[in-house]
């Protein structure tokens, strides 16, 4: 009977000490640098979407829950006729539409962020653009910096 109290002892003593108790530390370690941010935007504004393909759909979904107010428009008709009302602070839309959207804005209040398929075209459109979005490389957040030093430009 003792060396079933000292066993006993001895196996509460370990499972009671620090580095027992440490054992679980490591599930919470693993995730310690992984952010779950949701994305907010400080300065919301209207935004309007310009595109054809699911990835436009996404992206206005994205800048939508950010607290933008967000149209999404697939046509030239429609761009130009929403463009006329004069609603939107941003226009984003793929570098290649962008002679759409020139002949669509009639008012120089719309600030237009192209997205370029790639890094090759980034370079080709910022000889004409100031901030270029790339398709391939940006997350949601710098689409979001961008149309926010779009707005604090504006003065919206």
């Amino acid at each position: 009977m003792g060396i079933r109290l000292k066993v006993f002892a001895t196996l509460a003593a370990v499972l009671a000490s620090p580095l027992a108790m440490a054992c679980g530390d490591s599930l919470y370690r693993v995730g310690q640098n992984v952010s779950y941010r949701a994305y907010t935007a400080p300065l919301p504004g209207n935004v309007l979407v310009y595109g054809h393909s699911e990835s436009a759909q996404q992206l206005a979904a994205a800048l939508a829950d950010a607290g933008h107010g967000v149209r999404v428009v697939d046509n030239q008709v429609e761009l130009s006729n929403v463009l006329a009302r004069g609603e939107y602070d941003v226009v984003i839309a793929p570098y290649d539409d962008r002679a759409a959207v020139e002949v669509s804005n009639t008012t120089s209040k719309v600030d237009f962020l192209p997205v370029a398929l790639n890094r090759s075209e980034a370079e080709i459109a910022q000889r004409d653009y100031a901030r270029v979005m790339v398709a391939d490389r940006h997350e949601i957040k710098h689409y979001l910096r961008a149309i926010h030093e779009s707005l604090k430009r504006s003065g919206t």
